[in-house]
């Protein structure tokens, strides 16, 4: 059987190790791919520190990719090889992770790549977007906008719209028609924020009176792409005063704050723990991936910023994607960075002869 390169985790806790692995046969609908770039996303060093999601070892990590089909299954009919593709991994199955030099993936959940962006490019979208396109349209009754808007005119609530996942959420709700996009920043983001579809962009530390201010109607829609406590309290504040209406929703994307919970006991707010999964919700993420490829090329949807630079070689004894996944950690708690463009730190691989990264503007 064929191998490959990979970047292995041997055990729970783990470091990382380059090594080789068996290369994967497509069957069905699934295709092989030559990882060409990876994005490293905080659950990725979250798997390495706490030793979470993760029990069969050695294991691949990465849940972002992008690279060119190689191979493909006996129920492909859409995709060929050669095709230049991107993809979300799977955690817990091994053979579709993304930290390795060929993948497996579902053809129905995958994208060609447009030619007005690259692989790196390409390679930071499908993480965030999942979690955009998940909090979004998934529990919200508002249908997913295929064939055009679907939110007719409904408001919505974006905290933290420079960070990755609330750009794409901006974007999504711009395309299903939400009116207004309403979204937190600093000032330095207001005119690229208003470019990909925000109608008003308050200073991230505006009160709840002031965010209110700008709806017509009470506001029952908020996405929480910060999710600390502090923009917790501060959705949930929009959200209830002076009362919540009825089918108030918040999303977030990391556990509920206490304070939260508290409130909340009641459950008159109904939030959504986001996890924006291409394999697990196939009836948002098939026709996400349908449309996202040609959302591109017609720039209706636009990838994040990224920066290119070295990390050094492709490490036999650690490799380059733990150095990036202590470059994530790192971006991760800062405030500053995730006020930023984006809270991702990528990867984009260079097979045999070293790697690089891209990471957010600082």
């Amino acid at each position: 059987m064929s191998q490959h390169r990979a970047s292995l985790l041997p055990q729970k806790q783990g470091k990382l190790q380059v090594g080789t692995r068996p290369t994967a046969i497509p069957k069905g609908n699934q295709a092989l791919v030559k990882v060409t770039a990876a994005a490293i996303n905080p659950v990725d060093w979250k798997v390495l520190d706490y030793g979470i999601f993760v029990d069969k070892f050695p294991a691949v990590l990465g849940t972002d990719g992008a690279g060119i089909i190689e191979s493909v299954g006996p129920d492909v009919t859409n995709f060929k090889v050669g095709d230049k593709v991107f993809f979300q991994g799977f955690y817990g199955r091994v053979d579709e992770t993304t930290f390795q030099e060929e993948s497996i993936v579902e053809t129905d959940i995958i994208s060609k790549i447009p030619d007005n962006i690259t692989d790196d490019q390409a390679s930071t979208i499908p993480v965030a977007a999942l979690a955009a396109l998940v909090g979004l349209f998934q529990k919200t009754a508002i249908d997913f906008p295929a064939n055009g808007p679907t939110a007719n005119g409904k408001g919505v609530l974006i905290l933290g719209g420079s960070s990755s996942v609330g750009q794409f959420v901006i974007q999504l709700a711009r395309i299903a028609g939400f009116s207004p996009i309403v979204t937190t920043a600093s000032a330095q983001h207001t005119e690229s924020l208003e470019s990909l579809g925000a109608t008003h962009v308050f200073d991230r530390n505006a009160d709840a009176k002031t965010i209110q201010s700008v709806f017509a109607t009470p506001v029952s829609l908020a996405f929480d792409a910060i999710s600390v406590a502090s923009t917790q309290e501060l959705a949930y504040e929009v959200l209830t005063t002076p009362s919540p209406v009825p089918g108030a929703h918040l999303s977030i994307v990391q556990l509920a704050a206490d304070s939260i919970k508290g409130k909340n006991s009641d459950n008159k707010v109904t939030v959504h723990n986001v996890y924006g999964s291409s394999h697990l919700f196939r009836d948002l993420s098939v026709p996400f991936w349908q449309n996202i490829g040609q959302w591109i090329k017609d720039g209706k949807f636009v990838p994040n910023r990224a920066q290119v630079g070295r990390v050094g070689c492709y490490s036999r004894s650690s490799g380059s994607f733990a150095q990036g996944c202590e470059r994530c950690k790192a971006c991760y708690s800062s405030s500053r960075v995730i006020e930023m463009c984006r809270i991702l730190v990528l990867i984009l691989l260079i097979m045999f002869n070293g790697s690089q990264w891209l990471k957010t503007p600082r």
